[in-house]
């Protein structure tokens, strides 16, 4: 259950705590005072889409906490275990939204995304309000709520289907790639043609960066010819002798000065070795010179290669890897292709058994679906009877296809919700002859039958009682304290019968202080004074105090009689 909401900087709330209580809480105030601001704060803590309008005027961010307890239940802890957040005795919600739009979700002071928050707050809270009105009139959403009302005796047969039909999609895709015999023929020509394209220009790894350098050498051939022929010169001499031969008439020439200086005998060493490797080099020059070939057709046999490469290349993925990826793939196609005839027969073979199962369990689907239908109308009827509107007639539509290509993992079936609210009148869609307070009487009684089978420990109506009064407004207070006797119900109401029901009743009012406009709540020890505002306002209070005096006597008598 939700113990207490902490609300800052929403709307005209600048700081507020509220407490709640089990069984059935009920706020009220005069229109305006900010009681849709409750609703906003706590749809916000729960996940739902927001804007910065949210935020309190001159301030920079809204934060809302929501602390819950007695709130575990297996699916809850499984989920907390897959997001990888402990159990805890209290279950601890926060969001913040600043000015810039920006959100900071927590669970448990834990970082989280706003789909995990959600996905969690889902299994705590069930918010009833107009969008669930909205809701509600679309037919496409029906199956999900017949489904839900049943889930225990169709969700076996759900996941039957849900297979067969994923293992039947399965083989028709498969089947759709080899496509018809023409198709398969014509993907066959490109496939051949461009395998052989490929397998004809048999492209090498590393071939394109090798040929760019060779491209580079042979382009810069004549600057390498020009500069070893100037080296050598150098070395070898034109007009002049070269280096080696000046080196050994250096030597000689030290030679006779030998015997005058123990030193020079080392110096002519050096210098001969000096001229034995400028003789060295100088034939290393030579050889260089014999091998290098600037030969034009060698140089157009590069560019022509490497045109070819790059454009193979260019086609088949841009590098040497995704072409191998391109050409294995190719290959394998082919075979594939080549031998569809055999697979091709395997597969109708398939699809067909394939889609006798499908159809099948998508029959064992439907019939469960036509018996919780059928409990699910008289549920309904024994509901509406009580709260009004026993001349109704409701019915569960389910149509079912034969259709095999026409049913879904979720089987054969649409589902549509009819209803005839008076006697004589034929069944129509609820969108189209339903009431305001027609609409918040099913919908009552529809949150009286899964209020059983949901196992969420906190429902929210905001005003419920919209288009509803007379006798008429006794009953949905009665269900709505029923349905609190199982778990925490909190209420938004201008109805004085269901406020006179009320477990623990809070007081929406707002104030000015320092030029601002608050919100302020307060619970109530004693309602009778704001029972009797519902009933007629303070103008006819000698009357309306006497009244909710009596009004707070019955649902005393009604709340005693049920436990």
């Amino acid at each position: 259950m939700l113990r207490q909401l902490c609300i800052e900087n929403v709307a005209l709330i600048d700081k507020l705590e509220l407490t709640l209580e089990n069984g059935l809480n009920i706020l009220s105030g005069e229109t305006g005072a900010g009681k849709s601001i409750i609703i906003d704060s706590l749809n916000f803590v729960l996940g739902e889409r927001a804007d910065k309008t949210l935020i309190r005027y001159g301030t920079d961010f809204a934060i809302v906490q929501a602390v819950f307890e007695d709130y575990a239940n297996p699916q809850i802890e499984a989920y907390l275990d897959e997001i990888g957040v402990e159990a805890e005795d209290i279950l601890i919600l926060r969001r913040k939204m600043t000015a810039e739009g920006k959100n900071e979700c927590r669970i448990n002071g834990r970082v989280t995304t706003l789909s995990i928050l959600k996905g969690l707050t889902e299994m705590l809270v069930d918010i009833h309000g107009q969008h669930e009105h909205q809701s509600l009139l679309k037919s496409s959403n029906h199956i999900t709520l017949l489904d839900s009302i049943g889930e225990n005796k169709i969700e076996k047969a759900k996941c039957a289907t849900s297979q067969s039909y994923k293992q039947y999609s399965e083989y028709k895709r498969e089947l759709e790639k080899f496509g018809d015999n023409a198709e398969r023929e014509r993907r066959m020509d490109i496939l051949a043609y461009q395998i052989e394209e490929i397998e004809r220009v048999n492209v090498e790894s590393g071939e394109e960066e090798a040929l760019l350098a060779q491209r580079k050498r042979i382009r810069n051939t004549e600057k390498i010819l020009s500069a070893l022929q100037s080296a050598k010169s150098i070395l070898d001499g034109y007009e002049s002798a070269g280096v080696g031969a000046e080196l050994k008439n250096a030597a000689a020439t030290l030679n006779t000065i030998a015997d005058y200086d123990d030193n020079i005998t080392s110096l002519t060493e050096r210098l001969n070795s000096a001229k034995l490797e400028i003789i060295d080099i100088s034939d290393t020059l030579s050889d260089m010179l014999d091998k290098l070939d600037f030969d034009r057709r060698s140089a157009d046999k590069i560019e022509e290669r490497l045109e070819e490469v790059r454009a193979i290349l260019r086609k088949y993925g841009g590098s040497y890897d995704t072409l191998q990826s391109f050409y294995n793939n190719a290959k394998n196609e082919y075979e594939t292709l080549a031998n569809a005839g055999d697979r091709v027969i395997q597969l109708e073979k398939d699809i067909r058994l394939a889609g006798e199962q499908l159809k099948s369990d998508a029959g064992k689907l439907t019939k469960l679906r036509l018996k919780v239908g059928e409990e699910f109308e008289k549920s309904m009827l024994k509901e509406l009877k009580e709260l009004g509107m026993g001349g109704s007639t409701f019915k569960v539509n389910i149509q079912s296809t034969d259709n095999i290509d026409s049913i879904s993992s979720n089987g054969a079936d649409t589902v549509e919700f009819l209803i005839s609210p008076n006697v004589g009148e034929p069944l129509k869609p609820l969108a189209k002859i339903i009431s305001g307070g027609e609409m918040s009487r099913f919908m009552l009684a529809l949150k009286n039958i899964v209020a059983s089978i949901d196992g969420i420990g906190t429902m929210v109506f905001d005003e419920i009682d919209t288009g509803i009064s007379g006798n008429i407004s006794a009953v949905v207070s009665e269900k709505l304290c029923n349905i609190s006797r199982g778990r925490q119900v909190i209420a938004v109401t201008h109805m004085p019968s269901l406020a006179a029901m009320a477990d623990s009743h809070y007081l929406i009012a707002k104030s000015t202080e320092n030029g601002k406009t608050l919100t302020h709540v307060t619970l109530l020890d004693d309602d009778t004074d704001e029972v009797a505002r519902l009933i007629g306002g303070n103008d006819y209070s000698k009357f309306a105090i006497p009244h909710a005096k009596e009004m707070k006597a019955w649902a005393e008598r009604y709340k005693n009689g049920l436990k």
